[in-house]
């Protein structure tokens, strides 16, 4: 499994790779290398090489650079590997999709070549250099999009909307399985959050707890925003915001976080903390009350289904999503509160409507249960069983 990513951070990754452990599978780890982090390692049964290179984001040359040489060390990486184990199947994930041909001399071979799509690439790339999806810039992913998808023997993607973009690209239906970014329960440790509770006085606080990457696309300042203008109506809130971020990007937007709170008369109200273990994010996620998911408007957002979502109504909790158009397919219309995106008076008022009807929200936290049901990570493990089976792995 080449990733060009951290491992074990990466969730998704982690969850895939220790449920093909399960099924039997030995299963290698190809990713980048964090500061303090060995070259290779061992975790819960899989086998961890570590690439001497770190996420950086930036302009073109720079995400050019970065895919460029993680392709190539990846390609040495895994020839030099499967000298030694003779690998019976390479699961690539994404992004970017061409991380796929780094097993062309595999594919020869008649090894399998699976492509885990976490993204569609022409959209993250129009949304992250502001182009609109017909440019002629947004053209290219879309051409090393489509010749990684007929390069790869199965695809797997992330909800079904963007399989369903997919197919209107040209994927046959077939060749594409869906398994959602739902979080993995065995994985959740209870928290003993005793001390912290009492630092911050949450006791009698209505809690709005946010764990997760922190960058512009997500837009928690519309939450900063929209509780700033119910503060009156609603003096308990409080915000707590656990988050990673990277380069020097992510931790400018983490700087203005704290300055837009400060500026709105919130420093009081606001805990912005650092990057929590996976296996701590539920234990955290226990204290809110509610959940957000918000997001600017972009391509890329428009198709995005964050396991935030199941993250929140796993613990029974009510939430609130940013209407676009891959959750809104997936909830429907009972199973959350929408607000318009980037509005902080629509999130405001939809905020201090659940915060006056919490004795009446059963009816949606059912629908959204029903909804979490269908994409658990037990049906979405077993799924990804049946693929490599009929893959014949």
């Amino acid at each position: 499994m080449p990733v060009y990513s951290y491992y074990p951070f990466d969730p998704r990754v982690r969850r895939a790779a220790e449920a093909l452990v399960d099924f039997g599978y030995s299963v290698d780890i190809i990713c980048l290398r964090g500061e303090t982090e060995q070259k290779k390692g061992v975790f819960d049964g899989v086998n961890i090489y570590r690439l001497p290179l770190e996420h950086r984001r930036g302009g073109y040359l720079r995400y050019f650079f970065n895919y460029t040489m993680f392709f190539l060390l990846s390609f040495i990486t895994l020839n030099s590997l499967d000298r030694k184990k003779h690998y019976s199947a390479i699961h690539v994930h994404s992004l970017p999709d061409f991380l796929v041909f780094i097993a062309i001399s595999k594919k020869r071979k008649g090894i399998k070549i699976v492509l885990d799509l976490h993204e569609a690439m022409p959209e993250i790339f129009a949304a992250r250099f502001n182009k609109d999806m017909d440019s002629i810039l947004v053209k290219i992913p879309i051409f090393l999009e489509r010749i990684s998808h007929a390069f790869a023997s199965h695809i797997i993607t992330v909800n079904d909307t963007i399989k369903k973009i997919y197919i209107s690209r040209g994927v046959p239906e077939e060749k594409i399985t869906v398994i959602m970014n739902s979080p993995d329960e065995r994985l959740r440790k209870d928290k003993n959050l005793t001390e912290f509770k009492r630092n911050l006085g949450l006791d009698k606080k209505f809690v709005l707890v946010f764990v997760g990457g922190i960058n512009y696309e997500r837009n928690l300042e519309v939450i900063l925003k929209a509780m700033a203008r119910i503060k009156p109506k609603i003096p308990n809130m409080y915000f707590i915001l656990f988050g990673h971020m990277y380069g020097h990007k992510g931790l400018d937007y983490k700087k203005q976080l704290k300055q837009m709170a400060r500026q709105l008369g919130l420093e009081d109200r606001v805990y912005i903390g650092g990057k929590l273990n996976p296996e701590d994010v539920s234990g955290y996620l226990d204290l809110t009350d509610f959940g957000v998911v918000s997001y600017i408007r972009n391509p890329l957002t428009d198709v995005a289904v964050p396991n935030k979502v199941f993250e929140y109504v796993a613990l029974g909790k009510p939430i609130i999503v940013c209407r676009l158009r891959a959750l809104y397919s997936l909830l429907g219309d009972d199973a959350a509160l929408y607000y318009e995106p980037e509005d902080e008076y629509d999130l405001a008022k939809k905020i201090l409507w659940l915060y006056n009807n919490k004795n009446i929200l059963a009816g949606m936290m059912a629908k959204a249960q029903q909804v979490y049901e269908r994409c658990k990570w037990n049906v979405m493990k077993e799924r990804l069983k049946q693929m490599y089976k009929v893959l014949d792995v």
